[in-house]
């Protein structure tokens, strides 16, 4: 804390006549020893003006009718930033100073005008349109990383089907979609990103996924950025808040799924949506009268792919690997896959079949 300037001046005039040192003077102004120096030079060449600190704080405070100010011309045009008041009223302080008086006037969450409204959409009815989408890396300190894929109906959140896998391949994709159009029926539309699992990287050609929607006559729309599947996406946040933090010493990815199929149940059934006034999930969701039998599922969304047997007698197939029968090391089979099943087939005939790994 600095000394009054009486009480420097006849400190510094003490050192100066020795009758006490430096280090003396120092002690009792506070200062350190270069500063007591610097005193004493300057007492010299200016006398008692040399010891005034003309250096000022850059802690500059607002008055209060620059508080008044601030608070008004944010009332009379609530688009503006904290940053553009503090410009247009020529203040010298930084812009969150601004915004900490904004809100304490709880003026920071007021509806602002925009040049260009938010478009917010939802679908109309059920089944109109489901969105789907792969939960980036979630880290279970027992199991490792695993990977959420879930479908969303967009009208009513309902979530038509989730699965936890350890891969987020294309294969693991079309099991959701399967299990959601097998239970619930089919939807006009679906929303998903531009992944590979959902959309062929080349010029030509479809994915699997893409075929198959066209196929059974869903319309697929493609989402560009992750704000245009914000309900998904906020559907990842309701789950990490409140379903992983259950799980997290989960041993198996059988266990998790496990629990996740209970919390599922609840989410869909009796979590009550503030966003819909108090009600349920499936208050707002109906099955879809669209449908197809199991057989034509089954048929239409078949996926066969050609695979050389190992001379281990095994297959690989989505980074699994799969024993088949005796007889067929070294030569290339075609595989089928319908549902969560694996088929080996010849001339018409079913020689193996078992159920996919996930």
């Amino acid at each position: 804390m600095k000394r009054p300037i009486t009480e420097r001046e006849n400190v510094v005039k003490s050192v100066l006549s020795g009758e006490i040192n430096n280090a003396k003077g120092a002690n009792l102004l506070g200062i350190d020893i270069r500063t007591i120096k610097r005193y004493k030079k300057s007492f010299l060449q200016k006398g008692t003006e040399g010891l005034i600190d003309h250096r000022h704080s850059n802690n500059y405070k607002l008055t209060e009718d620059q508080r008044k100010k601030i608070i008004s011309k944010k009332l009379d045009s609530r688009w503006q930033s904290a940053r553009s008041i503090r410009d247009d009223l020529n203040l010298k302080v930084d812009e969150t100073t601004v915004w900490r008086i904004l809100k304490a006037n709880n003026l920071t969450r007021e509806n602002v005008e925009r040049v260009k409204a938010i478009q917010r959409f939802e679908a109309n009815y059920p089944n109109e349109l489901w969105q789907t989408d792969i939960q980036g890396k979630i880290q279970f300190p027992n199991i490792g990383i695993l990977y959420l894929i879930a479908t969303l109906d967009d009208h009513s959140r309902f979530c038509l089907a989730g699965r936890w896998f350890k891969t987020q391949g294309k294969m693991n994709v079309f099991q959701i979609w399967y299990e959601a159009l097998a239970h619930w029926g089919l939807p006009d539309k679906i929303l998903q990103d531009e992944g590979s699992q959902y959309k062929a990287r080349t010029r030509f050609g479809l994915a699997d996924y893409s075929w198959y929607a066209k196929q059974i006559g869903i319309e697929l729309i493609w989402a560009h950025r992750a704000q245009t599947k914000g309900k998904i996406e906020r559907f990842w946040g309701f789950v990490q808040d409140d379903f992983v933090p259950r799980v997290r010493k989960a041993r198996s990815i059988e266990e998790v799924d496990g629990a996740f199929r209970v919390w599922l149940a609840f989410y869909n059934y009796k979590f009550k949506s503030r966003y819909f006034g108090g009600v349920t999930h499936w208050s707002k969701y109906k099955p879809s009268q669209k449908r197809l039998t199991k057989v034509e599922l089954q048929t239409l969304l078949v996926v066969e792919e050609r695979r050389k047997v190992t001379r281990e007698s095994t297959i690989s197939l989505y980074g699994k690997h799969y024993f088949v029968p005796p007889g067929y090391i070294g030569c290339r089979i075609w595989i089928k896959v319908k549902g969560n099943k694996l088929y080996f087939e010849a001339n018409g005939e079913i020689f193996w079949k078992t159920r996919l790994k996930f």
